[in-house]
């Protein structure tokens, strides 16, 4: 396994160099590490830790997101996304450092991991003039096996034991996103829901919660928790519904979700994965009928597993998925209709106007001219294969 490069724990960067004479200024250089930030849409955790490690050891520490040569004594990178933009930018630091750079993070190889003294240090906060929230684990690793995720094989099936919110949360403040992969599968997540409370912290469940795990217990525990949204602007909880099979959970649990209020509860559904349109249809339908809160997240490919729409995704009526909307979060749902609509013109041929005609309806008005000046790749006929 290979680890990103840092001094030996117990030697000092400047050991073994002629110590200087107190009182008398140092004329020795300052050793300099650049930190790039690849893609993160939050303070990269993994970034802030190096840059606490460095700074500790007496280095001078950079935060760069752009792509441009820096001089320094050591260039270290972090990527989270597995996704072409990323790559490129990848490609074009390598292009300036070649072997000078090393990159880790889940965007790169999932073995990878920060050495133990790294990983143990306080978030460098500073690094990012970042103090809105803190960020970070109470728990790694997740017992379901979903082939759209890289959690299986990056942390394992089994929970591992649960960090402490002094590792990462500044004293002071309120405000914590926890990144934990399936907080609610942890087999000890009552002590660090009751630890949540007592605390008063505002928690953002940015990873969302298992829907299968949320048991009455669990549930008195989560009313007791100020969770919020990623502003921490509104009281919000997130829970995923990624295959049809979990509509039953959300269903059965109907009762102790309503008690979150109403836009309480916000649903992450993986769309353009493995499941059809009448299954899609059926996640969308629950969604409505229990007023929760959706959010449709279109999959991105992780290594070795491409996408698996089915070639007979489009199986139902597709005016009644058109028809459908929802009282909150509607942008979210026109960028699923877009999918939509690029799917079905690569699969027939042809866009079909009247999802055009829904897409254009409010937003971005003009934009549907660009396809009524070409009626040869417009239909109204469903399902009328052009290819």
């Amino acid at each position: 396994m290979r680890v990103l490069p840092v001094p030996h724990p117990r030697t000092h960067p400047d050991e073994g160099r002629a110590r200087p004479i107190p009182g008398v200024l140092s004329c020795a250089p300052m050793k300099r590490v650049v930190l790039y930030d690849i893609d993160s849409v939050i303070p990269n955790l993994a970034l802030m830790k190096l840059s606490a490690y460095y700074k500790s050891r007496g280095w001078g520490v950079e935060l760069r997101k752009d792509i441009a040569y820096a001089q320094a004594d050591l260039h270290l990178g972090s990527a989270v996304f597995w996704c072409e933009r990323s790559r490129r930018k990848i490609e074009a630091l390598r292009a300036l450092y070649g072997n000078g750079l090393e990159i880790g993070g889940t965007g790169v190889d999932l073995a990878k991991r920060l050495p133990p003294e790294v990983d143990a240090c306080f978030p460098d906060y500073r690094l990012y003039g970042h103090d809105r929230y803190a960020v970070g684990f109470l728990t790694r690793g997740c017992p379901r096996r979903c082939a759209f995720c890289v959690v299986p094989a990056k942390e394992g099936t089994t929970k591992i034991e649960a960090g402490s919110f002094d590792a990462f949360v500044p004293r002071g403040q309120r405000n914590v996103m926890l990144l934990d992969d399936n907080l609610l599968a942890y087999p000890g997540v009552e002590a660090l829901l009751v630890e949540m409370a007592r605390r008063g912290y505002a928690v953002n469940f940015s990873q969302t919660l298992d829907i299968s795990c949320l048991t009455p217990e669990k549930h008195n525990l989560l009313l007791q928790v100020d969770c919020r949204n990623s502003r921490f602007t509104r009281r919000r909880i997130y829970f995923s519904c990624n295959y049809p099979p979990t509509i039953r959970q959300f269903v059965e649990r109907r009762s102790m979700l309503r008690e979150f209020g109403r836009d309480g509860v916000c649903v992450v559904c993986i769309y353009g994965f493995d499941s059809t349109l009448s299954q899609d249809f059926a996640r969308w339908r629950m969604l409505q009928r229990l007023q929760l809160v959706p959010f449709f997240q279109e999959y991105w490919p992780i290594p070795g597993v491409p996408a698996r729409v089915p070639e007979s995704f489009f199986d139902m009526d597709l005016d009644r998925v058109i028809r459908m909307t929802f009282r909150s979060n509607g942008q979210n749902w026109e960028k699923y209709l877009r999918w939509l609509n690029r799917s079905y013109c690569a699969t027939f041929g042809r866009y079909y106007l009247p999802l055009l005609r829904k897409l254009y309806r409010y937003n971005n008005k003009t934009a549907i001219h660009a396809f009524l000046a070409r009626p040869e790749i417009l239909t109204s006929r469903l399902y009328h294969s052009y290819l």
